[in-house]
């Protein structure tokens, strides 16, 4: 009796850690607006673009999101993009696309300045722009003006990409206070 009894629990143990009992969570909806560049001011547009839907695509992974295609975000979004990045223009793009989460970034400027009269070559990096969200899950608003500047030595500048680690850093960390429940 005891051995059919551990046999029996054995099978139970075995089907309870396999088979979860809550039910699954649906994901919720991610409508990302395109990155607006202002291409007079940025010489890289196209670089930023892509550092950009590298790391959407990187935090909004599916089971948990669901990315909604570029032709629905295109019909709710202005050919010229956003003209503010407000609360109720986000909450009405998430209205228009059926979207839980709304993200939109704006580069407007980035720029080296080299500094003068400094022991060591040095260039003024400097990086404006903005950025916002809206989750409709929490009900949540997120807006960041963009300001970055740092100093650094030119030789540093050949081995590291300054504009792509500054942009990347701002944006997952934009990104996770968007998403963060408190």
């Amino acid at each position: 009796m005891k051995k059919i009894l551990t046999v029996v629990f054995s099978v139970l143990a075995l089907v309870m850690m396999n088979f979860g009992f809550s039910g699954a969570a649906e994901a919720a909806k991610v409508a990302v607006v395109p990155l607006q560049v202002n291409e007079a001011q940025v010489e890289r547009a196209g670089d930023f673009t892509s550092y950009y839907w590298d790391i959407v695509i990187d935090k909004f992974a599916y089971p948990d999101f669901d990315l909604l295609d570029d032709t629905e975000v295109a019909k709710a979004v202005p050919e010229e993009g956003l003209a503010s990045f407000d609360r109720a223009t986000l909450m009405d793009v998430a209205s228009r696309t059926g979207a839980d989460i709304v993200v939109a970034m704006r580069l407007d400027k980035v720029e080296e300045t080299p500094l003068n009269g400094r022991r060591e070559p040095t260039l003024e990096c400097f990086m404006q722009g903005e950025y916002a969200a809206y989750n409709g899950v929490t009900g949540k608003y997120y807006g960041k003006k963009i300001y970055y500047r740092e100093e650094m030595e030119e030789v540093l500048t050949v081995r590291n990409d300054w504009q792509q680690q500054a942009f990347a850093s701002n944006l997952r960390r934009y990104i996770y206070r968007t998403l963060k429940v408190k």
